[in-house]
Parts: C-alpha cells; sequence; structure tokens
C-alpha cells in the first residue's frame, strides 16, 4: 500500500484479494477469439520487516484461488481449461532515502528484487511463470498535507524463455481528510517480445488506525497488445481489495 513502517524494527503484513477478467484472446493488437473469457482470482500473502527506515525485506507470495479460461480446441469446439494453485514467491530489499522539506516529504526508492518459483510448470495452462527472476525498480515518492504523487520503472530478466519485462506506474493522490487517499494511478508494461498494456483507473486508502490500513483499486486496460507470436488472452478489468497492519 506504499504504507511501510518508517521506524527501526517495524514490521507488517497485508492480505489483498485481486480479481481479474480478460475478454478477447488476441495475437498482437488483433483479436483472434472474440468473447474468449479468463478469470483469475488471487489471495496475495504480503510482509514487510525494518531494520532502520531506510532499509527493509519485503516477501509476497500469491496463491491463485480459481483461474478459467475458455480457449477453441480440437475441431473449433470451446473448452475451459482450469488452474488452482500458489504462485511464484518475490523478496525485494527496498533501500530508501527521506528527506523533510519545507511542507512537503519525499523519498528515493532502489530495490533489488528476486522471484522464486514455488514447485514446476506441469500444467497446459498455469498462471504463474515457474522460472528464477531478477528484477530493480527505483522509484520516487512526495507528498504535502493535501497532493501526493508517486512514480516508478522496474526490470524484470527472467531464466529460460520468459521474455524480460519493463514497466512504469505513476500515482496521483489527493488527501480530503487526514487519513484518506484518493488516487488515480497508472500502469504501464512492455517486454521483448512485443507485448504492451497501459491500465489506468482509481484507487482509495483508508487509514483506520495507526495500525490498521485499507485500499480498494481498480484498473482497465486502455490498450492491450500480447506477442505477435502467440496467443493470448487480453483487455483486462482488475480488481483489488487489501487490508494491512502494522506494528
Amino acid at each position: 500500500m506504499n504504507m511501510m513502517p518508517r521506524w527501526d524494527g517495524g514490521y507488517g503484513f497485508q492480505l489483498i484479494t485481486e480479481c481479474i477478467h480478460r475478454r478477447d484472446v488476441k495475437l498482437g493488437d488483433r483479436v483472434i477469439g472474440s468473447g474468449l473469457t479468463e478469470n483469475i482470482n488471487k489471495l496475495h500473502l504480503e510482509a514487510v520487516y525494518t531494520w532502520d527506515r531506510s532499509i527493509r525485506m519485503t516477501f509476497k507470495l500469491p496463491y491463485i484461488s480459481d483461474a478459467r479460461r475458455e480457449q477453441i480446441g480440437i475441431g473449433g469446439i470451446k473448452e475451459i481449461q482450469e488452474y488452482k494453485g500458489f504462485g511464484d514467491m518475490t523478496i525485494a530489499l527496498p533501500l530508501k532515502r527521506y528527506f523533510n522539506l519545507a511542507a512537503r516529504s519525499e523519498s528515493w526508492t532502489l530495490a533489488p528484487q528476486i522471484r522464486i518459483p514455488i514447485g514446476k510448470k506441469k500444467n497446459v495452462y498455469q498462471v504463474p511463470d515457474r522460472v528464477w527472476g531478477t528484477g530493480i525498480s527505483i522509484g520516487y515518492e512526495t507528498e504535502t498535507y493535501r497532493w501526493f504523487l508517486s512514480t516508478s520503472a522496474k526490470l524484470w530478466v527472467f531464466d529460460s524463455k520468459e521474455p524480460s519485462e519493463w514497466g512504469w506506474t505513476l500515482d496521483l493522490g489527493w488527501k480530503p481528510a487526514d487519513g484518506t487517499l484518493l488516487l488515480i494511478e497508472t500502469d504501464i508494461k512492455w517486454d521483448n517480445h512485443d507485448a504492451f498494456s497501459i491500465s489506468s483507473g482509481p484507487a482509495i486508502y483508508w487509514r483506520w488506525s495507526d495500525r490498521v490500513h485499507t485500499r480498494i483499486e481498480f484498473k482497465h486496460d486502455f490498450i492491450s497488445e500480447v506477442s505477435a507470436h502467440e496467443p493470448d488472452h487480453s483487455n483486462a478489468d482488475n480488481l483489488r481489495f487489501g487490508i494491512g497492519f502494522v506494528f
């Protein structure tokens, strides 16, 4: 939720439910299977520990509780493929530098990351990549009494034949009251297999107390192109709700 503990020995965890709905099968930017849907439901367990306000470790493990997609099988007959199980684990070491300015605070973040496959790829349809990956992200954040801005760029490089991925995010927020933040969030993603997407939507963050935080967000794909070498589902809507606890 971008609200990590900022004190020595701080720790916390959060649970996030995520629902993804994709409407079409594409090859590049061309629809080749209109109305063939994919629905994925995930539960994310995420945790953080802060040794120093500038050094922390994060842990993320998703569980895919239900994933179903429609495909055209042999003879042109529509078939349903299903998947359930743990996703791949991500461990990161965010390094932050804070600045207190006149009526404004800001921070820079550098975060090396590693993706750890949980198990091996077995099914034709499997949501996790099941490959090792290393990543790096750099971010900037600033806020005043009423306004908030966060932006970051990231790069992931994977083993095997998985394409490298790049991403950029921009979050703009307004604080109508203490403990409440209204945001418009935009994500841009692309990889070296020609997949490209731009998604955006609103988010609301509430701080119920010093210990309990909640957040809900929705994003819609305004541009969604998949690899020109292999068809995939696209045109997604993404709904996430989370609750976090810090100590």
